[in-house]
Order: C-alpha cells, then sequence, then structure tokens
C-alpha cells in the first residue's frame, strides 16, 4: 500500500487482502458488495455514484509477449471528495509513472493534489491513457515490419504474422472500446459530484482515448489490406505452380501415347523388339516433346 498526501489524497493498493479491505472499511461507509469485489477482478468496466463517493473501475489493454497479444488490465476507484483509492492486481506501469512523478515533481503534485479529487482523478486516468498509446508502439511496428517484408518471398511466413497481430489488433480494441463509454459517463457523472467546471477535463480524457482508437483503426485498415496483398502474391505463387505441373504434364503426353501405341499386342508383334524402331519411337517422343515446349513458349506460358 502506497500513500501520498497533499491537500487530498492517493492510496494505491496492489493485490489486496482481507486486511486492505479492511482497512478501506475503517476510512470510509463504502458499499459492502464494492469491498467485497475489490477482492478480485471485475469483468466489466463501469461508474457508479453513490451519495457521497463514486466507484470506478477502469480497463486497459497491456501486451504480453508470451501470447503475442494485449491482455486486460485492471484498476478500480474508489473516489471521495478528499481521497482517491485505486486497488490493481498487478504491477502496473502507468501507476508507478505516476507515484514517480508525484515524489519528485512537486510542482506537478501541488497540480494534482491541490484543488480537488476530480483534478487528481482526471491526471491519474491520463496517465493510464498515456500508457495506452504507447501500447500501440509494438503494433506500429510489427506493421512497419510487415510492410517491409511483404515482397521478400516469405508470403506463408507473413500470413502467420499477419494472423497475430490481427488477433493483437483485436484483443487491445475489445479492452479499450467499452473504455469510450466509461469516460463519457465520467463526464456527466463528475459535474453532478464536484462541479460544471470538472467536464472540460473528462471531455479531454474522451478526446484522447478517441485518439487511441482512431490510431488502432489506422492500423486495422492497413493490416487488413496487407493481408490482402499477402494473399494475392501467395494466389499467383500458388498459379504459377501449378501452371507448370499442368506444362509438365503435357510434355509427358507424346511419351505416354507413344508408349502406349506401341504396347498394343498388334504393333508389338510387328516390331518384334527392332531397334530400328526403337530408335525411331524416340525421335517421334523426342519430336512431339518439342513441339509442345514450342507451341507453350510461342503463346507465353512458359
Amino acid at each position: 500500500m502506497r500513500i501520498i498526501k497533499g491537500k487530498f489524497t492517493w492510496i494505491d493498493v496492489q493485490n489486496p487482502t482481507k486486511k486492505d479491505i479492511e482497512f478501506i472499511r475503517k476510512q470510509h461507509k463504502f458499499h459492502p458488495i464494492i469491498l467485497d469485489e475489490l477482492l478480485h477482478t471485475s469483468a466489466r468496466s463501469r461508474v457508479e455514484p453513490y451519495e457521497k463517493y463514486l466507484y470506478l473501475t477502469y480497463h486497459l489493454p497491456i501486451y504480453d509477449k508470451n501470447i503475442k497479444s494485449s491482455r486486460k488490465g485492471e484498476v478500480d476507484f474508489l473516489i471521495t471528495k478528499d481521497k482517491i483509492i485505486t486497488v490493481h492486481y498487478e504491477d502496473l506501469e502507468p501507476l508507478n509513472n505516476f507515484w514517480r512523478r508525484l515524489s519528485n515533481d512537486p510542482h506537478f503534485k501541488d497540480r494534482a493534489l491541490g484543488e480537488d479529487t476530480g483534478r487528481l482523478l482526471y491526471y491519474l486516468i491520463e496517465e493510464i491513457l498515456f500508457f495506452s498509446q504507447r501500447q500501440l508502439r509494438h503494433i506500429e511496428e510489427n506493421v512497419s515490419q510487415l510492410t517491409k517484408d511483404l515482397f521478400q518471398g516469405e508470403e506463408r511466413k507473413l500470413l502467420e504474422e499477419i494472423s497475430y497481430l490481427k488477433r493483437d489488433i483485436l484483443d487491445y480494441s475489445i479492452i479499450s472500446k467499452p473504455q469510450e463509454i466509461i469516460l463519457e459517463s465520467l463526464r456527466e457523472v463528475g459535474g453532478k459530484f464536484w462541479n460544471e467546471q470538472i467536464k472540460i477535463y473528462f471531455s479531454d480524457l474522451a478526446g484522447d482515448h478517441l485518439k487511441i482508437m482512431q490510431l488502432l483503426d489506422n492500423f486495422k485498415e492497413t493490416v487488413d489490406a496487407l493481408e490482402q496483398t499477402n494473399a494475392q502474391l501467395l494466389d499467383a505463387k500458388t498459379n504459377s505452380v501449378m501452371q507448370r505441373f499442368t506444362i509438365l504434364a503435357f510434355l509427358t503426353f507424346p511419351l505416354v501415347l507413344t508408349t502406349a501405341f506401341f504396347t498394343v499386342p498388334a504393333v508389338d508383334k510387328f516390331t518384334d523388339g527392332s531397334l530400328a524402331v526403337f530408335a525411331l519411337t524416340f525421335f517421334i517422343v523426342l519430336l512431339c516433346t518439342s513441339l509442345v515446349l514450342f507451341f507453350f513458349r510461342k503463346k507465353g506460358w512458359i
């Protein structure tokens, strides 16, 4: 548990225990159901106003290198007029960064903890949104690498990489998209809980979130275009291979036909294994094959 005090107070709790929840319960009369929910993660984001406090659950995307995709992180906020309590279930980079800023920058501390808890909440979520935007960098880097590798003849390998990237973009979107509704709700709820002036701060947060979603949409469109181009290149390569096998079949056709002809009993009896007949047969096969090859080259098929 970490506590920073100014005119207002921020309490940060990681991996809450029953002892931590009991400490929070003694500080404020929060609803027992909410306190019980703080012991585990929540399935959905939400903003719930009460008479003397707000309860907010916010989800953020965190890139996991092991699964090559984004997973859900969570921060729960208990907000009163003089205190904000954040609860999370793993070590989160944006909250650590915010803690360092408050500890090392007195001017920022005065700004964040000197007006009201609405401004403190604004700076906290702003830091989370900055982190979410930085989480897009690995997607941007992967898109750039795909663009460079597109015409390197590695279509099958790119198909797998594109699939991983599309899943990552989808997971990121599933986690981040609902937060748009949360920020819009927070603007309306916050205006009633604090004052109308606070709405402009939460509108700014909604705008920052919109920029993130627009970047994500741009990446999605780019990956879709890369996937389509890669599929076309793969189809062209497959068609080229099939064309070569088809040509090979036609080139062997004279050999098969001539061989079949000389296996007819009447013909075989007539030739009687003559070397001259074998030479003639070889010449006929070679001539037919050469004619077919010349015809294919003239048509531009090979």
